[in-house]
Formats: structure tokens, C-alpha cells, sequence
């Protein structure tokens, strides 16, 4: 292979992304319109970096023409699903329309060797089971969950336009050093800044009574499950979770244990969101390309504070 594209690559997941390629030996372009992304966090001057705004279909058109990668893996849109129940058409402004404007311009451009979608398993609702499979068919019940749905959909459709390979990654809840204090990554953002800002008078939330249980996984697991899919040009859709269940009130309670600072949490139903259980595991991932997760939940915790207390001194 190469050269991959990431669209979003100087954000969380995008950025640690954009490394572990770079670590692989290949060359790596990230695109970013730094609305919450910063370059700064890729450890690395060997990758270009591009500045542009994938809602301009101009910007996007010029940039694949000129491109033309062997594999395109799309990281942006919003990470935080309350933002898009606040505002649905936020999701669609900043995740549907962008993503259009992609595979848009790919269809032009001749497309790219493999394109690769890291959605969501905010796409299963409360009506699916709670582990479900690649091959069930999903029924969001959030404006996140079904806006990741629709760009699935949209995939499949160009993907076969195209005639080119195409992948979906299912992520469950990502965390790891790396991640942003303004909620650029979801709730466990808000939990950590909460810790190390209770001067300014913020506290913890959790949703309802803090029992929904997902299968969180470490940020470096996750793309190297990415990187391996990208490599081998597995396609279809692969799930990606650490396989081991934890409530948001566990996940917290060791968060604030291995921190060593005590606070209480505040609870809240402001919102609902999804099942109360959804493990999204890696079965087919361990099947097909012999991947597992390599960091515990308790090694990924620690690494995840010790990050954020020395970036924030």
C-alpha cells in the first residue's frame, strides 16, 4: 500500500490513527478542518497534513484529484451523541453532508484502492439484542445512531458505483490518552475534566442512574484492529469493542480511583440514549484476522490519567 487518506486524522481517534500507520511504515495524509482536531497531537513529522473543510465540495473535488489514495478511511463527523439530540440537523450538517461530499468526489476522481467507514454502535437501539451480531440489522433510536446509519448506507451504494472494496468499522465507546477536555469524544471527556476541574465548580454526569453498560476500548487496540482491516483490505462490517462489559458508573468509579481524587457524581436524565446494554465484542475480527484487544481496563485507565495529568501539569 501506498498512501491512505484520513479524513478527521487530527482528531482522537483520526490522530492515534494517523500514528499507528506512520508506525506501519506507510504514508499517511491527514485531512482535518481542525474544528476539534489538532495536528499537534500526531507525534510525527513524517505525514502530510491538508487543512480543509469536507462540507465544501470544491475544497473536497481538488483534494481527491490531487490525492488519489489507495485506501480512504473517513474518522470525521461528531463524536458526542448529545450534541445531535439537542440538534438533529447537526448531525446531518456535520456528519452526513461531509461524508457525501467524499464519496461524491471520489465517484469523480476514480475513487480510492479501499474506503473504510469508522461508524458506530450507537446505530443499534433498545429493539436490538444486546450483543448483536455484523449480520443484524440494526434500528437506532437516537439522531446520532441513525445518521451513522444513513452513511453506511451511502457507502454501500458508491462502494458498488465504484466497484471498489468497502469496510464499516462498529466502534464501541473509545478512550484513551489523547482525548480532547471539551467533549470532543463523548461523556467520558466530560467525566475526566470534571475530575481535574472541580476548582471551577464542574461535576460528573451520568446519564439516568449511570448502569448502561457498553464495552469500552482503548484507543490503541482500536486502531490497530483499523490499520490491520486497512492492510489485509477486509471488507464488509467488523465490530470493534473490547468484548468486556462495564457500567458508565464502574467505568467512572475506576477513573477516580486511579486518579486519587475524590468527587461526588451527579446524576441525570437529560437524555436517553440507546439500550442499556450493547457489548459490540470482535468476534469476526479475531475470526478472520486472528486481532484481539491488547491493553485491560485497568492498564488503559492508567494510561488514559496519567496522559491528562501530565498534559495538564
Amino acid at each position: 500500500m501506498q498512501k491512505i487518506v484520513v479524513g478527521g486524522g487530527c482528531g482522537f481517534v483520526g490522530s492515534n490513527l494517523v500514528s499507528r500507520i506512520l508506525e506501519g511504515g506507510v504514508r499517511v495524509v491527514a485531512l482535518d478542518n481542525l474544528s476539534t482536531g489538532h495536528p499537534q497531537r500526531i507525534k510525527n513529522d513524517r505525514y502530510q497534513f491538508q487543512k480543509g473543510d469536507l462540507n465544501s465540495p470544491r475544497f473536497v473535488r481538488g483534494f481527491f484529484q490531487d490525492q488519489r489514495p489507495d485506501c480512504y478511511i473517513h474518522v470525521a463527523g461528531l463524536a458526542d451523541p448529545l450534541s445531535g439530540e439537542k440538534d438533529p440537523v447537526l448531525d446531518i450538517e456535520k456528519s452526513v453532508f461531509p461524508f457525501l461530499n467524499v464519496l461524491r468526489s471520489l465517484e469523480e476522481s476514480g475513487g480510492a484502492g479501499h474506503m473504510i467507514l469508522i461508524s458506530t454502535g450507537e446505530v443499534f437501539g433498545s429493539e436490538n439484542t444486546a450483543s448483536p451480531e455484523e449480520t443484524e440489522s440494526p434500528f437506532p433510536d437516537s439522531s446520532y445512531g441513525v445518521s451513522y446509519l444513513a452513511m453506511e448506507h451511502y457507502l454501500s451504494v458508491y462502494a458498488r458505483k465504484l466497484k471498489v472494496p468497502y469496510t464499516i468499522v462498529r466502534l464501541s465507546p473509545v478512550y484513551g490518552p489523547g482525548q480532547s477536555l471539551e467533549g470532543e469524544t463523548g461523556q467520558m471527556t466530560f467525566w475526566v475534566r470534571a475530575l481535574f476541574r472541580q476548582d471551577k465548580g464542574e461535576m460528573p454526569r451520568l446519564t439516568g442512574n449511570g448502569m448502561r453498560v457498553r464495552d469500552f476500548i482503548f484507543v490503541q487496540d482500536a486502531v490497530d484492529a483499523i490499520f490491520a482491516i486497512a492492510l489485509e483490505k477486509k471488507e464488509g462490517i467488523f465490530h470493534l469493542g473490547a468484548g468486556t462489559s462495564f457500567s458508565e458508573r464502574d467505568m467512572f468509579s475506576k477513573i477516580r480511583d486511579v486518579a486519587g481524587v475524590p468527587v461526588d457524581i451527579s446524576y441525570e436524565n437529560a437524555y436517553a440514549l440507546g439500550p442499556q446494554k450493547r457489548i459490540l465484542g470482535y468476534n469476526r475480527l479475531e475470526r478472520e484476522i486472528l486481532w484481539s484487544p491488547a491493553t485491560n481496563i485497568t492498564q488503559g485507565i492508567s494510561e488514559t490519567v496519567s496522559w491528562f495529568q501530565r498534559w495538564l501539569g
